[in-house]
């Protein structure tokens, strides 16, 4: 028998006042069962960094098809891809096909580094590309906050992001490589 995705209920106050943006979600999150805690937190947080009222969570990893966050408009036209870790260059030539800007998030930090320069050319040479990375402080820190509920704070300003619930807090920062 197979596992299924483990559901999680995310309320999300948002405030970033880089970009002026000031919201409150309320998301489903489906964790597929062969993607790690971090990576979904992650996911959370590319969420959060590029909040538009149309930004969805897509089918994730259960889709070759799918980005794990997009921004549609109403005729369904891609605006924004949004991939988490490190894709292909074939991955990201298929979404700067599909999208009028896409958004590579990644999380591993000396892997990333490694993958960056290897995909340097590729990416730059394409101006609907951006990188940025997500860096946290401290081993674990942000699936702490990881619960069945959440209620979640995040202020972002400049290139840090501070996720709190009401017993903790976590500094995320999240750097523009490309």
């Amino acid at each position: 028998m197979a596992i299924g995705a483990t559901i999680y209920k995310a309320n999300l106050n948002l405030s970033n006042l880089n970009s002026h943006h000031y919201a409150d979600y309320s998301l489903t999150v489906a964790k597929h069962p062969s993607e790690s805690e971090t990576r979904l937190m992650c996911r959370v947080v590319a969420f959060l960094h590029a909040a538009h009222e149309d930004l969805e969570f897509t089918k994730g990893i259960s889709s070759a098809e799918e980005p794990d966050l997009w921004q549609r408009d109403l005729s369904g036209t891609i605006v924004h891809w949004i991939e988490l870790g490190m894709p292909e260059e074939k991955r990201i030539r298929q979404a700067c096909g599909r999208a009028e800007q896409v958004s590579i998030y990644t999380y591993h930090d000396n892997k990333a580094d490694i993958w960056l320069e290897k995909n340097r050319s590729a990416l730059t040479s394409n101006k609907k590309v951006k990188v940025y990375h997500i860096g946290v402080e401290g081993d674990g820190a942000l699936e702490q906050l990881l619960i069945k509920a959440m209620d979640l704070g995040c202020i972002i300003e400049e290139d840090q992001m501070h996720l709190s619930d009401a017993n903790r807090h976590v500094t995320v920062r999240i750097t523009q490589s490309l």
